[in-house]
């Protein structure tokens, strides 16, 4: 095929076909007279990628095309409704992602659902709005060398990306922690009645106290009512709806590509000691034409965690060894590429079964959620609104010992937190049966609260890989859960399940729970939750329940890390490849550490800061073509 051919601007009705809605169809003629590319291609349409490309083409005198492999995000229901968002699992918006078998989690292959539509993750989450711990932020810029990115460096932008709307009928919160401007649109979404009046007074029950605010200089200690971005009309507000509207898209200068599936980036070797990037090849599937697009000024990667170590190894960047076992010649060779890999994970859920009607459960039945769904589709409110982590508590695992009955009385977790407001446990009360990731209704109709230990701050580290050197491959993902060598990370979870064991039998929760027959059988599928048999659970016995039933919490990071030495990081301080020119990475793979809480509002304001740095460097001249 001839390079002519594999350009994708030389066949308009070609390219039109992978194209989100960017304008008229005008939009396709110009696009064929910029053969000479684009001043900037951003791989990815996610969090970062969204704002990224709404950033950048501000400037009327660049040219922005942002490639995902994906569709658009703007006719999917089930992404605008707020308690929708399961229904996009196991679907073409959903990578599909699984693990290979953790031998930590009893072999278990966990399922890893990946954004894969305009907005990526940010379009099919459950829209909870942190900022996580200021001393997160903190301990890159002072333990990882990460200067410019600590917490006084992002909390300007936290605010300017943020427009908050106050509720008088929900938590005071001191507005000059948040933006009232900005594009992104946060608050308080429905909050179930189990949740307000039943969780979080247990949780002060168990000792843990109220924080009203979680996204302030004072951290996130505490139960709270957690932020959401959800718009005034009840519907997601994700960063491709905030940053990509339709007046962005508008913007002659910027080109969205949906359904361009990058395989491999595109340098030139031949001018220089260090390879430049010059732009992208993709496919619209497995087989189909191969397109060519180049980039005047910089190749910018934002896929994600997963996504952006398998294509970095797709094009020679990584582990030598790894590049020379798939045949795929080496451009620049990095050993941090693909690893130090850290996800969220959930220990188990602990499913309550509570009062009839007290929890959303009856939603999963058409005919019980007709009327919810009438008032979403005119008013734009009601239970359908919720964003089922509604609420949470954020503790230090520690302090919360001793266990009656629990070994780890003795030996309690080790504090493996960012700075001393820094939690290693999160607890999130959701007012719904959350089976196999919200996909599976609870048996027999039941009602169900359920409480969802986190462990923030794991000590196992895990690796991206290729399966083969083919695109449409999955990568190979082993977050390797539980292999810290001293065992922490299943400390910190055992304690934590201990403290939702406590929660349980508060009496302010407890009015809102059925009493079902408890026998001596652990594994039942309601967790017995009277204070005689709470005490009567053993470590081995909870232990052996994680193993069966934990998943993950979606948030893999640090898989291209950042840092200030190619040993062990893959883009420096200012998101650069380590020895690749005019090549940045921007997503959660270049967090140097894991963070205490959920990442979206994080990704979104580093790609803003980002983008503002971008936008200082010096104008840098055309390279030349592609030699490949």
């Amino acid at each position: 095929m001839s390079r002519k051919n594999r350009n994708p601007l030389s066949n308009p009705l070609h390219y039109a076909t992978p194209q989100a809605q960017v304008g008229p169809p005008a939009t396709c003629s110009s696009a064929q007279r910029l053969l000479k590319g684009y001043d900037y291609v951003i791989i990815g349409a996610g969090a970062a990628g969204s704002v990224l490309a709404s950033k950048l083409s501000e400037d009327p005198n660049v040219s922005v095309l942002l490639l995902e492999a994906g569709g658009d995000n703007t006719d999917v229901t089930e992404s605008k409704m707020p308690l929708g968002f399961p229904k996009l699992l196991h679907t073409e918006h959903d990578w599909n992602y699984y693990t290979v078998e953790q031998p930590g989690l009893a072999s278990r292959r966990l399922y890893w659902p990946r954004g894969r539509l305009i907005g990526g993750s940010t379009s099919i989450n459950a829209m909870m709005y942190h900022h996580c711990s200021r001393s997160d932020f903190d301990e890159w810029a002072s333990h990882y060398g990460c200067q410019g990115w600590s917490y006084d460096d992002l909390a300007p932008y936290f605010k300017r990306m943020e427009r908050f709307t106050p509720n008088p009928n929900r938590p005071r919160i001191d507005l000059q922690h948040r933006g009232n401007a900005g594009e992104w649109q946060t608050g308080y979404s429905w909050l179930s009645e189990i949740g307000e009046k039943g969780f979080l007074p247990a949780c002060y029950d168990a000792g843990i106290p109220a924080v009203e605010d979680v996204n302030t200089p004072g951290g996130t200690l505490g139960a709270t009512r957690f932020q959401t971005f959800i718009d005034s009309k009840g519907q997601r507000s994700s960063l491709a709806t905030a940053y990509l509207t339709p007046e962005v898209r508008k913007r002659p200068n910027l080109f969205i590509a949906c359904h361009a599936h990058v395989t491999k980036l595109l340098f030139d070797r031949l001018s220089g000691d260090e390879p430049i990037a010059i732009g992208a090849e993709f496919q619209k599937q497995r087989g189909g034409e191969l397109f060519e697009v180049h980039a005047r000024r910089e190749v910018i990667l934002s896929g994600g965690a997963v996504n952006t170590p398998q294509l970095l190894l797709l094009s020679g960047i990584g582990p030598k060894d790894e590049l020379e076992k798939h045949g795929i010649p080496v451009v620049r060779a990095n050993d941090a590429v693909g690893q130090n890999l850290k996800d969220h994970l959930v220990t188990t859920t602990l499913m309550c079964k509570a009062k009839a009607g007290s929890t959303l459960d009856y939603l999963s039945s058409p005919l019980r959620a007709f009327p919810s769904l009438a008032r979403w589709m005119l008013l734009g409110g009601g239970p359908l609104t919720n964003n089922v982590g509604e609420t949470a508590a954020f503790i230090r695992s520690w302090e919360h010992h001793p266990f009656p009955g629990s070994s780890s009385e003795r030996n309690p977790p080790k504090d493996y937190t960012s700075g001393l407001i820094g939690p290693d446990v999160e607890i999130i009360g959701v007012p719904t049966g959350f089976i196999h990731h919200g996909e599976e209704p609870p048996m027999d109709g039941a009602s169900v609260f359920t409480l969802a230990p986190i462990s923030l701050r794991p000590q196992s580290k895990g690796t991206i890989t290729l399966k083969s050197r083919d695109p449409f491959d999955h990568p190979i993902i082993d977050p390797k859960y539980f292999s810290d060598a001293e065992g922490n990370d299943r400390a910190v979870l055992l304690a934590g399940i201990r403290v939702c064991l406590r929660i349980m039998r508060s009496p302010a929760f407890q009015k809102y729970l059925e009493r079902v027959p408890v026998n001596d059988d652990p594994w039942s599928y309601w967790w017995p939750y009277s204070s005689s048999d709470i005490d009567r659970i053993t470590d081995d016995q909870i232990l052996r329940w994680m193993n069966e039933k934990a998943f993950t919490l979606y948030h893999p990071v640090g898989s291209a890390r950042m840092g200030t030495s190619p040993e062990n990081s893959v883009v420096d301080v200012q998101c650069r490849v380590h020895g690749v020119k005019r090549l940045r990475v921007m997503d959660a793979s270049v967090f140097p550490e894991q963070i205490s809480g959920h990442p979206t509002a994080p990704i979104g304001a580093m790609a803003y800061k980002l983008s503002d740095m971008i936008k200082k460097d010096s104008v840098m001249p055309a390279p030349p073509h592609a030699r490949l």
